[in-house]
């Protein structure tokens, strides 16, 4: 049967619709888009024409930098509209463009009835000029932009990435034609970029070219051949750059063959590229469900690291002895190395995002990460969808498992280096619980000289680590001994013992379904995903092994002064939480606190909960910068904090720079923290 569905009338179908699902239909969006944006620019003229098809809008991310990578989205019509831009797929592709951190740029560009091809390209590419041109104003970072695009916009940002340096289809719109219209990245959502290839390869091309006849301006039967100059495809060479490319396996608009063609041309071109087929995606809908999405700004993070990779990795601290991989470069990039010629597919799992690597001809698997934060984190691989640890890595607890972890250089790792000053000791410790029944395990911190001076007491840190962890954690990855024997050996922090144990502590599961209890308020600054109550007893296990077990085995077997003023209790996330929720409710155990990463402590929890305020010396707060950039909890706990300091308490607040919920946040928190204690 003919093809004769046109993209006009798909498209008025679309608008017809009364439904929408959350974002909006395709290229077709209402105007009412919560947009995840701290600024916007209106109607910017790039040309200079005060013409509508020659407007833009600029939309900044929410998190506020000194400059953003650009992301070009032009919208989708079948070149039939020139003031689409407040539609361009702002609930969807564009909100997850701005929370990647990329400026976004929506522009208008002109009709098929205002001009005929190649003036729809020549605006494009203007765009890219004025982005270049307006960097300082706009805070740009032209070192990445991308094009992107859905439907008729995926074939002009496609069109955009394969056509540099093709004098044609460049023009000379605007003020900046001394700037480059190169892109580095492009994203392909839904598009046509083989006009010559919409029946898909059969003998007879029965497609309706009514769109494409009208941006050219003349019949495709008769004329193949000149309409090849439409087609992104024509100009693919080996220099272009990375192009992602997704499309619905039911759309009726844009067959799915010209997802697959572009893809496989620029695969033989020896770009990088991918294909996201979605089972049963229209035209638009079906289309932005959320693993596409991240699938998309995955892939343009690769893109980036990718462009300008610097040559200088060396070997990861945390490798096994003699290990040259991982690798980390001064840009703090991760290339890892897995040996596994059997597997067909292997990525690098680190930071919360999956980067497939590449396979060489002896099975040897290589690729890169983007940027981390310094300091160290948890990794693995993923081989075949199965998760392994790297063979290479030295392991460690976290994520409730014996795994990979890595170190990356930090500016400031000075004050945990392994220096030439006098050390103190790392104690394996086995003991007796009488309130669980059973032998446990802790690692006691020993200041330099304690085995020296026999008459010597000392005050007691009991220190926590988080989810998923155990009492390895701060002894290993927070490299506890190493930040205090220098803070002594500065004179910056007095001597005392620091206790880590095992606090593990997980949600118990109801033996059968029932209705659930109504959960009790959560008290201002407890730090847990929404949605999920703890138990109001949810510390009283650990809260009674600590009272009636450690504290008294630790008293007994070491020289502590066993007295609550010279005894302090911190921890890091979930142990923040435990900290907070013992010390509030032993204020005669304890005289100073410390929550890393783990809520506040109100004036109004501080005046509600007896002898606190006369108890407690010291409350230290901190969190990692980028676990506050974006509210999310209700309130701000600088504010918090400062509110309690202001009621007269002596209440610190730090925040450790560029990181997040992670454990260099941790080692500076306690560097900031040990330096109060106890003076």
């Amino acid at each position: 049967m003919k093809r004769i569905l046109t993209f006009v009338s798909f498209l008025m179908c679309g608008l017809a619709l009364q439904a929408q699902p959350a974002g909006g239909f395709g290229g077709w969006q209402m105007p009412q888009i919560d947009v995840h944006c701290s600024e916007k620019f209106a109607d910017l003229d790039y040309v200079g024409d005060d013409q509508v098809y020659h407007k833009l809008d600029i939309y900044l991310p929410k998190v506020e930098k000194e400059s953003y990578p650009v992301a070009i989205h032009v919208y989708g019509s079948a070149w039939f509209s020139n003031n689409s831009k407040g539609m361009a797929d702002l609930g969807t592709i564009v909100n997850a463009l701005l929370d990647a951190g990329y400026a976004v740029v929506t522009p208008n560009h002109r009709s098929s009835m205002d001009a005929k091809f190649p003036a729809q390209i020549h605006d494009i590419k203007a765009v890219v000029r004025y982005v270049r041109g307006n960097a300082d104003k706009y805070k740009f970072d032209t070192d990445f932009i991308v094009t992107s695009g859905f439907s008729s916009g995926a074939h002009l940002a496609s069109l955009a990435a394969t056509s540099n340096g093709v004098a044609e289809l460049e023009g000379s719109l605007g003020a900046y034609t001394n700037y480059s219209s190169l892109v580095d990245a492009a994203c392909c959502w839904s598009g046509p970029t083989d006009l010559n290839y919409m029946s898909c390869g059969r003998e007879v091309d029965d497609w309706n070219h009514g769109p494409e006849e009208a941006v050219m301006g003349f019949a495709f039967k008769g004329n193949e051949e000149a309409f090849k100059a439409l087609n992104a495809t024509k100009y693919i060479d080996p220099s272009d750059p990375p192009i992602v490319v997704f499309h619905g396996t039911a759309d009726n608009v844009v067959p799915v063959c010209q997802g697959e063609h572009f893809h496989e041309l620029l695969a033989k071109a020896g770009i990088m590229t991918e294909l996201h087929l979605v089972d049963g995606g229209g035209h638009g809908m079906g289309m932005y469900a959320a693993e596409n999405l991240e699938a998309m700004t995955s892939f343009l993070e690769r893109a980036r690291i990718s462009k300008a990779v610097k040559e200088d990795f060396v070997p990861c601290a945390s490798n096994q002895p003699g290990k040259q991989y991982p690798m980390v470069n001064s840009e703090r990039i991760v290339r890892a190395q897995l040996k596994a010629p059997n597997a067909t597919t292997v990525k690098l799992d680190l930071g919360g995002v999956k980067y497939p690597l590449k396979r060489d001809e002896n099975g040897v698997w290589t690729g890169e990460s983007a940027p981390q934060d310094e300091g160290f984190h948890y990794y693995q691989f993923e081989v075949d969808g199965a998760s392994v640890p790297d063979p290479n890595s030295l392991y460690y607890y976290g994520a409730s498992r014996w795994g990979s972890g890595i170190e990356i250089p930090a500016h400031d790792q000075d004050f945990y280096a392994v220096k030439n000053v006098p050390h103190g000791d790392i104690r394996e410790v086995t003991y007796w619980s009488e309130t669980n029944k059973e032998m446990r395990h802790c690692f006691i911190y020993t200041p330099p000289g304690y085995d020296k001076n026999k008459k010597k007491r000392y005050p007691v840190l009991y220190l926590q680590h988080g989810g998923g962890e155990n009492e390895y954690g701060w002894a290993v990855q927070g490299k506890t001994g190493l930040i205090m024997d220098n803070l002594i050996a500065e004179g910056k922090a007095e001597e005392f013992i620091i206790v880590m144990d095992n606090g593990t502590w997980t949600m118990p599961r109801p033996a059968a379904p029932a209705q659930r209890p109504a959960a009790p308020a959560r008290p201002q600054g407890a730090q847990q995903a929404p949605g999920m109550e703890l138990p109001s007893n949810w510390a009283d296990g650990f809260m009674n092994t600590l009272i009636n077990d450690i504290i008294p085995m630790v008293d007994s077997r070491y020289r502590t002064k066993a007295d609550s003023k010279y005894r302090a209790m911190a921890g890091l996330s979930m142990g923040g939480l435990q900290t907070k929720t013992i010390t509030m409710a032993n204020p005669d155990v304890f005289s100073a606190l410390g929550i890393f990463s783990g809520g506040v402590i109100s004036v109004e929890e501080a005046a509600q909960t007896k002898g606190f305020r006369d108890a407690y010396k010291l409350v230290f707060i901190s969190f990692g910068s980028r676990e506050v950039e974006v509210p999310r909890y209700g309130h701000d706990p600088k504010v918090v904090t400062e509110e309690l300091k202001a009621s007269g308490m002596n209440a610190h607040y730090y925040v450790s720079p560029e990181t997040a919920h992670e454990w260099q946040t941790w080692r500076r928190s306690l560097y900031q923290f040990a330096q109060l204690l106890f003076k």
